[in-house]
């Protein structure tokens, strides 16, 4: 059991866009466990780069972020999951659908007292920026 720290409520929000992607579930895995392909399917805002084995520096400046993280390819899963510990964790996975089709789900999980985690509009842009790299992610791969 946490310990709980009085006056402190704990808050964490949960995020989640799903998406069909007109190419097939490898295509798809393909782009999105190449770490060097970020930035071509993340939302604008939204910088993070591979900086050795398993690990990544983000910057969103909007929100005054800059942060080294984690990142784990899973391909026997077709998943993709990150986090910066204790305040924020995602992750990816693409899934099998019809030939040709695959569908694809982004979840991110924001814990703390951070501004994602209380509503209004830092919560609406993370759900835009979510939507925008899905649209990224499938222009990029319909046309592979």
């Amino acid at each position: 059991m946490a310990a709980r720290v009085p006056g402190y409520l704990a808050r964490m929000a949960e995020f989640e866009a799903e998406r069909r992607m007109t190419a097939d579930a490898e295509r798809v895995f393909a782009v999105v466990s190449d770490l060097d392909q970020l930035s071509a399917w993340l939302p604008v805002p939204v910088d993070v780069r591979p900086t050795g084995d398993g690990e990544v520096h983000a910057d969103v400046p909007e929100r005054g972020v800059e942060a080294e993280g984690t990142v784990r390819v899973r391909a026997e899963q077709l998943r993709v999951e990150w986090g910066h510990a204790p305040d924020y964790a995602g992750w990816l996975q693409v899934e099998h659908a019809d030939p040709g089709r695959s569908s694809v789900v982004l979840h991110l999980s924001f814990l703390g007292d951070q501004p994602e985690a209380h509503g209004g509009a830092p919560a609406e842009e993370v759900q835009r920026w979510l939507d925008d790299a899905l649209t990224r992610l499938e222009r990029l791969v319909s046309h592979r």
